[in-house]
Formats: C-alpha cells, structure tokens, sequence
C-alpha cells in the first residue's frame, strides 16, 4: 500500500485508450507506475464518439487490464477530453478587493467567475477549462499569487476552453457506463504538457503538438503561463488512410506499413529499396518502392504542420514562441518527423516529448504515446486526486498476478512496435 494513496488517468483517444494507475507517497514528483492497460480504441472519431457500444467495451478493456496488473479495482479517474470541436480565448476580468486592502482567495475567486461570465456562449457549448495567466493589482502587472497581498483592485488575464456540450457529454456516459466515475475532465494538451514540457520551456514560449491517431492537439505557453489551444483534425488515422487509397491496401495492412516502413524523409530510404504490401480483399503480395511511403507520409505529416501554422498565425502568437516545438503522441515518432517540423517553423529547435521521472513500470510508459495519460497522473497528484481505497489481491497471489500481467503488457506493446535501425522501438498512437 502507498501512504499517500493511488492516481489513476484514463486517456480515450481515437485509437488507443490508455489507463494508468501510479502510487504516490505525498509527493508529485515521484510517481510509481504500478498498473497500464492499453486497448485499442473502438467507437471514436477524432475524439467524438460515433458508436456507444464500442466505445464502452474499449474503455473497458483497457481499465480491465490496469485493474489486473494493479492489484485493485479502478472506479475514479481523472479523464482527458479532446475534439476538433475544441477552442479557446483569452479574456480579461476585474473585480474590486473585497476587504479593500488585501485580496483573499474569495476574491480570486470571484475574478475568476467574473472571466467565465464574459464569454459568450453560444447554444451546445460550455466551458471545459479556465487558466489564469497572469494577475494586476492596483496595476502592477504579472502577478502570479495574488492572495495575501495589499491592493484594491484585481485583474486578472485567463485563458478559456469552450467545447460542444453533446460531445462532451457522451464521451463522459461511455466511462461512467464502463464502471469509472469521473473525478476530473481535463483537456489533454494541458496533461500532456504536464508530462513533457519543462518550466523553462514555458517560459521561453514554446509550441506542444500531441499528435494523435484522429486529432492533433496543440498548446502555446508564452512567460510560463497557457496562451492559446486547439485541436486540429489532421493526424496518425490520415496517414493511414493516404496509404491505403494509394497503395491499393487494407486500412489494417497499411497501418503496419506505417508501423514498420513509414519515414517522414523520403531521402533517408535507398532508391532501389522495396516492401511488400498485401493487395486490399486478396492475399496477393505487391512489391512498391518503400520511398513512395515516405513521399505520401511526408505530405501529410507537412499539411499538418502548415495548419499548426495558420492556426497559431490566426492567434498572433507565433512569432512571440523561442523556446522551440515539443512534439508528442504516437504519431510524433515517424523517423524524420522533427527534421520535417524544424523546416516548417522556421529553424525552430524541435525535439520529441517523453515523459521522464517515473518509477516502477516506468520503462513500459516513457513513450510519447503514454504522455497525455502520464500527465493525467501527475494533475491527479498536484490536487491530490486519490481513488478510494484499492480492494487488493494479497501475498504470493498478488505477486504472481502483477507479475504475469507485466509480462502480458511488454508482449502486447511489441504488437505497436515497431524497430528503427540500431534496435530503438517506437509506438505508434
């Protein structure tokens, strides 16, 4: 048993959904991975849920699976939401001091309140997320903790999430239908840059791109605090389906393509280099030139970027942004991908985003493609999130069973592997 409890996440994303339980001893900053479970994700279309039955028995695989590996039955998690129907503002909001002299958390309250009243709604859409970015008392700017200090007036600069009502809601009755009540929506840009984004990054201004298998997701910080978010319906599930039309193949047989032979540089592959696809509804094996694959992954993977671009150009934001690109998510692990994001955001520095810092069955997480369930963790450990106390398998059974489902787990992640030259795996989101 942990002193402090146990932390779970539950990530639903198009084509994985990931639930990790971590044990905590009161301290954030040193979680111990003791339960994954991944499945793949049924009933989803770029975060928005198109068959109920499907999604539920994914979510449930999956928990399932961390339950057996844990030790405990998972009924709470904090769970991450997403969509191209994402969007985000930034709004101002003052309220006057309270007492008149020094501000209170009511008051910060209340100028938090006075944020989520300024925006307009429209019909379908409600609030997801509120950040503050910054805080000015009696005009003194860039506040950070206001509560405590002598002033009149408060103002403060928050970052605002809106998302579709509908959306929102039948992801959130597929996991409580699977058994997990909700402790907490979270939007996954900001999990996932809680996993791999550093402070200095976010201080600088930096760019998270969490690629996954239906969305890209994307979060700006600017002077350490959130700046802008989006959501962009391009991602892994296109580059799929581009190989497919193309190759004549199965979307099956074209995702281990991509898996196994997929660059984002067509240069880096030999001329005369071949691969054999399976022919769509034959068993018939075709040989095709392994650079075609690269060509059709690399135009994909760069209409992503220069929407990533137009997208952050439309916010005024990206010219403020020197720290660089993190990229993240299964899909950020095509060979070359960086060098391909690097051209596109103007000699940027680029590097790809790992959760680090973990214990325990840290090795069978540290991927891109467990970032946003990582980052989901460690939110529930800031907050103190923990589960209700774990009904646990005891002594030798205990063992055994952990044991047999760790071996379990590293066998079925060699299906999403794939070996770069030099042995290095990647998984695919």
């Amino acid at each position: 048993m942990h002193e402090g409890g146990f932390l779970v996440g539950l990530d639903v994303g198009t084509t994985k959904v990931c639930t990790l339980v971590a044990g905590a001893n009161g301290d954030p900053a040193a979680l111990e991975i003791v339960g994954v479970g991944m499945s793949r994700s049924k009933g989803l279309k770029r975060g928005v849920v198109v068959d109920r039955a499907d999604t539920i028995a994914s979510i449930r695989a999956s928990v399932e699976e961390a339950e057996r590996m844990a030790g405990m039955e998972i009924r709470e998690a904090f769970v991450g939401v997403t969509g191209d129907h994402i969007s985000s503002t930034n709004v101002s909001a003052r309220v006057n001091v309270a007492s008149g002299h020094e501000v209170t958390e009511d008051d910060v309250q209340r100028v938090l309140q006075s944020a989520r009243d300024s925006v307009v709604l429209p019909p379908g859409r409600e609030i997801v997320y509120v950040a503050e970015r910054g805080y000015t008392l009696d005009g003194v700017k860039d506040i950070r903790r206001p509560v405590g200090m002598s002033g009149s007036v408060l103002d403060v600069e928050a970052h605002i999430v809106t998302g579709m009502t509908s959306v929102l809601a039948n992801v959130a009755r597929c996991v409580e239908d699977s058994g997990v009540r909700i402790l907490r929506r979270v939007l996954e840009p900001i999990a996932t840059s809680t996993a791999v984004v550093t402070e200095a990054e976010r201080e600088l201004g930096v760019i998270l791109m969490d690629i996954g298998g239906g969305t890209t997701d994307i979060a700006v910080f600017l002077n350490g605090a959130i700046a802008h978010t989006s959501s962009l319906a391009v991602a892994g599930d296109h580059v799929t389906r581009d190989l497919a039309q193309i190759l004549r193949t199965s979307l099956d047989e074209a995702e281990s393509v991509k898996r196994k032979w997929a660059v984002a540089v067509p240069d880096r592959v030999g001329e005369h280099e071949t691969i054999q696809v399976v022919l769509a509804g034959t068993q018939t094996r075709e040989r095709v030139p392994r650079r075609l694959t690269g060509e059709i992954v690399r135009s994909r993977v760069e209409e992503g970027f220069a929407l990533a671009l137009q997208d952050l150009r439309r916010a005024g934001i990206c010219r403020a942004v020197s720290g660089g690109v993190v990229l993240s998510g299964g899909g950020s692990q095509l060979p070359g991908i960086t060098q391909v994001a690097t051209e596109a955001f103007d000699g940027l520095p680029v590097r790809i985003g790992v959760p680090r810092g973990l214990r325990g069955l840290a090795e069978a997480v540290s991927t891109p493609a467990h970032a946003t369930a990582v980052g989901l963790v460690m939110l529930a450990a800031v907050e103190e999130a923990y589960v209700s106390q774990p009904t646990e398998l005891s002594g030798v059974d205990a063992l055994r069973e952990r044991v047999g489902e760790w071996i379990a787990a590293l066998m079925k992640r060699l299906s999403f592997e794939r070996l770069r030259p030099g042995g290095r795996s990647q998984i695919l989101r």
